[in-house]
């Protein structure tokens, strides 16, 4: 037989992992926010970096520009992170 701690945890609702099981999907929603929270800031860094970029090509010439094989009509869909090739 168990001991009385032992059973005192299975009640409570831990698992052998030793997390508290979740009925209500607090953890799941907490993972959720933080999940959510990462992709917005990974956003934010990507486009800073695609500025960035924009920024940079504007300092060009046109004919540097061509050279790249890019036009300045282009570094909007560059900074939008839009532009194929």
């Amino acid at each position: 037989m168990a001991p009385f701690s032992d059973l005192t945890h299975t009640r409570a609702g831990l698992d052998s992992s030793g997390e508290a099981f979740d009925f209500l999907g607090f953890a799941t929603l907490f993972r959720g926010v933080a999940n959510l929270r990462h992709a917005i800031i990974e956003r934010g860094a990507e486009r800073r970096n695609r500025q960035q970029m924009a920024r940079e090509l504007s300092t060009y010439t046109d004919r540097e520009l061509s050279e790249l094989g890019f036009s300045r009509g282009d570094l909007p869909m560059i900074a939008a992170g839009t532009y194929r090739r």
